[in-house]
């Protein structure tokens, strides 16, 4: 008997389940020339995601979440894809993923995993917790007990392992909550018991730091024990870290040497320095110190560390050196080229020295050298030092100019900081922070969502002292829609206190929302060739086949071939449709198979 189209169709999906990709991709390409069956089509997709071909795996990907909105399995692949690309975008896929089927583990895992690599832990929080409500795995528990615990809810970790209905195995991550929620005799009996089972040096680390706290002159025998029989670097830094909290600062100076000598790691030489720095050894503490200062210029140190670095040097010189003296050897040891770390550095022992104008001028050179790494310390001084319509300007220059999400982040978090009064001051850079948060919306982590909350809490209180009820409620309204579960700087009954007062005082109750109605749906505007060519910066055989797709509205593939003389059409028209999504424009829309290959459609929108 021949076979049907539902056998062909059932052998594609086995050929896929044995892992035959290129084959089940085959087969569903021959059945897609005369059926039009919406399940081989992501079958297709999703082979050649399993055969490594991203690039035409996100084309189809991206097509099927048009035709198929709904399809939570069409939106988690294609979020896998642009998280291999490293776009952000992938954050907002697995959340369409999740929001479509709160009940697939893929996708759940995948959200949460892409979330904690951002250290977005509030974030994952909701997500781990759907995991782990369906399935009780116990590595999705001991996933969601470290993440309590980093996001600051170590109880609530605790009793994760505690209930008998969720099955937990007692693990590292138990062992990890019970230290973090200060239960230090219970979080040392665990960690020994589960290190005797397991030899994880991990497990021995929360031991001796759990018995530290309990008992911190035992923890120090057991220390010094343990480094003997088996030196780990991570329990030697702790063990350092102790002897100079109890003032040991000679066994804590041998134990960093013996730690450097087997890891030299800037912030190991660092503790060496101020060891050197508590035991009033001044000749030991300006070689140790000078050798660390001058190498962190010269070799690739991150910039956070170097900062920290000369933070350090900056305190150690102006508490044992006359200020003079102090002054001019920090000069001497540390550049002012083109280093930000280097410049913001001299600004600052500038500011030690309370020289303002000296100090103005560093940090100007650093916002110079770098808009967004020299212009935030730059902005922040002006701002401190009640220079507000300059610091405005400089911030506003940054927000303007920064392209990457981790980038606009870093200044969210500069401006809406514990006890900042900057956006009610400045109120242009408010309304210009929500319009770039706003922006990016869709992938925003909790930090920056708080950010945006907070800039509407601002332009909400402004509005009240400007006695515009309507405009505050309304921004009160955004803010709380804003703010993200687990936030831990902003409240809704701050808002929700805004709203009550804003009524009280309402003269009369006018809506926030006034005109607000059934639109008439506008019709999307054709854009013009030229104006799509331009803002794609589309190479010349693009343009071309962009220009005849508008022309004639559609074009098979071998047609396309003739007209540019190349056999490479799919992959251009592929990168059209790339280029367009990443605008937000809908070029060209695949039609599905034909004689003579390919169909595409112009859509230009």
């Amino acid at each position: 008997m021949k076979p049907t189209e539902s056998d062909k169709t059932r052998e594609a999906f086995l050929l896929y389940n044995e892992g035959k990709y290129q084959e089940s991709l085959d087969l569903c390409n021959r059945l897609l020339v005369t059926a039009k069956d919406p399940a081989l089509e992501v079958l297709a997709a999703t082979n050649l995601f399993c055969l490594k071909r991203t690039a035409d795996a996100e084309v189809y990907f991206r097509d099927l979440a048009r035709k198929m909105p709904g399809s939570s399995h069409v939106h988690s692949f294609l979020a896998k894809i642009l998280e291999e690309n490293g776009d952000d975008g992938a954050v907002a896929e697995y959340a369409v993923a999740v929001r479509l089927d709160p009940e697939n583990p893929d996708a759940l895992r995948s959200y949460a995993a892409i979330l904690v690599a951002r250290n977005d832990d509030r974030g994952a929080l909701p997500v781990l917790r759907r995991l782990c409500a369906q399935k009780k795995r116990p590595d999705d528990i001991d996933r969601l007990a470290g993440t309590l615990v980093r996001a600051g809810y170590p109880q609530e970790a605790c009793r994760l392992y505690e209930d008998p209905d969720t099955c937990a195995v007692r693990s590292r991550e138990y062992a990890e909550a019970l230290h973090a929620a200060r239960r230090f005799p219970e979080a040392a009996d665990a960690a020994r018991v589960l290190y005797e089972e397991r030899r994880d040096p991990a497990l021995l680390r929360v031991y001796l730091a759990a018995r530290a706290e309990t008992d911190p002159a035992g923890a120090l025998t057991a220390y010094a024990a343990t480094l003997k029989d088996n030196f780990d670097v991570e329990i030697a830094g702790d063990y350092t870290r102790l002897l100079v909290k109890r003032g040991e600062f000679f066994p804590a100076l041998a134990t960093v040497k013996k730690l450097i000598a087997r890891d030299n790691r800037p912030h190991h030489r660092l503790m060496e320095c101020e060891i050197y720095a508590a035991l009033g050894d001044t000749a030991n503490a300006d070689v140790t110190y000078d050798a660390l200062v001058r190498e962190g210029q010269e070799t690739p140190y991150s910039s956070e560390t170097l900062t920290e670095i000369l933070r350090s040097f900056i305190g150690y010189l102006f508490s044992h050196l006359p200020r003079a003296t102090a002054k001019e050897r920090f000069l001497s040891c540390v550049s002012g080229e083109g280093n930000i770390a280097c410049l913001t550095g001299i600004a600052r022992m500038y500011c030690t020295l309370g020289e303002r104008d000296s100090a103005r001028a560093w940090f100007y050179r650093a916002y110079r050298s770098d808009f967004l790494n020299g212009g935030l310390p730059y902005a922040a001084y002006l701002a401190e030092t009640g220079e507000d319509r300059e610091a405005e300007k400089v911030f506003l220059h940054i927000l303007s100019n920064v392209r990457r999400s981790a980038d606009l982040a870093r200044v969210s978090a500069s401006l809406v900081a514990d006890g900042s009064n900057l956006l009610l001051r400045m109120k242009r850079l408010n309304t210009e922070l929500i319009r770039r948060l706003e922006e990016c919306r869709t992938v925003l982590g909790t930090a920056e969502k708080e950010c945006l909350a907070g800039a509407y809490l601002a332009q909400a209180e402004d509005a009240l002292v400007r006695e515009d009820f309507p405009a505050g409620i309304q921004s009160c309204l955004r803010g709380i829609d804003a703010l993200p579960p687990y936030s831990g700087r902003f409240r809704p009954e701050s808002f929700l206190s805004l709203i009550r007062r804003s009524k009280e005082q309402m003269p009369a109750d006018i809506s926030a929302f006034p005109g607000d109605g059934p639109k008439t749906q506008e019709i999307p505007r054709r854009r013009p060739v030229a104006e799509i060519a331009d803002r794609l910066a589309l190479p010349d055989q693009e343009r071309t086949i962009l220009a005849f797709l508008a022309t004639h509205g559609r074009a098979s593939e071998a047609e396309l071939r003739r007209l540019t003389g190349s056999r490479r059409v799919a992959g251009m028209v592929n990168s059209l449709i790339r280029k367009g999504a990443a605008q937000g424009i809908m070029i060209v829309e695949k039609k599905g198979m034909g004689a003579e290959g390919e169909m595409y459609e112009y859509c230009g929108t």
